[in-house]
């Protein structure tokens, strides 16, 4: 009779690559979380900044700006607006592509 083959089975622990994996994923989930919550505070700066050179005088700058964000963000909206229109007749569904329907 043979004896039976057994393995060792020892816990291991993480190694210093995998501890550095999660150090720098944690890093760039901090990261994205604090660009994330800074971008409504620049947009209000933005708007605070420009409502100060309207009161200053500088009517003229500040309403170009206003005419220019206001035509950047209409167009935005139109292609948007295009686009999810061509995908739904596209697809000949009433309901898109997702085929959920």
């Amino acid at each position: 009779m043979s004896t039976p083959t057994t393995h060792d089975h020892a816990t291991t622990t993480p190694t210093t690559s995998n501890k550095k994996k999660g150090v720098l994923a944690g890093i760039g989930i901090a990261a994205a979380c604090a660009l994330a919550c800074s971008l409504p505070l620049i947009a209000a700066g933005g708007l605070a900044a420009g409502l100060g050179a309207f009161l200053a005088g500088g009517e003229a700058v500040a309403l170009g700006v206003v005419v220019l964000v206001g035509a950047l963000v209409g167009t935005g909206l139109w292609i948007r607006r295009r686009r999810r229109a061509a995908a739904v007749t596209a697809c000949n569904t009433g309901c898109g592509c997702g085929g959920g329907c």
